[in-house]
């Protein structure tokens, strides 16, 4: 009986260490699969012609945007990198907001002629002069 309940407390023991097993962290489904060319209607094949496009124009230089667009996707541009500009601006000034928070500025130690001046000060005030 006691040697049942010793290796039985073994066993729970070794399989305690066991190896936990590792779970996928994201797993490809029919969601991520592109819709293959001759299935698409019209209108999905000019939103990707619009996609496609975009992708193109989102990456260049201002300068060159500039003057190589026109029109509406001059304009887009515009809207986007306004809109980029906007937000980079807002997370700068939350940044330095925050890091005021996390570290506040240091107040200089006080030197000895100070800490004098101070306690005199102090003894003039108690004393009404």
């Amino acid at each position: 009986m006691k040697t049942a309940l010793i290796l039985s407390s073994l066993l729970v023991g070794a399989q305690s260490f066991g190896v936990v097993p590792v779970t996928q962290g994201r797993v490809a489904t029919q969601l991520y699969a592109a819709i293959s060319e001759e299935n698409m209607t019209s209108d999905q094949k000019e939103i990707r012609d619009i996609q496609n496009k975009w992708n193109e124009i989102r990456l260049l230089d201002r300068e060159t945007a500039q003057k190589e667009l026109s029109g509406e996707w001059l304009e887009a541009y515009n809207r986007y990198f306004e809109k980029y500009d906007d937000d980079m601006q807002r997370m700068s000034e939350y940044t330095q907001r925050l890091e005021k928070m996390i570290e506040p500025p240091k107040v200089a130690k006080k030197t000895k002629g100070q800490r004098k001046r101070d306690a005199y000060a102090r003894v003039l005030a108690r004393s009404g002069n």
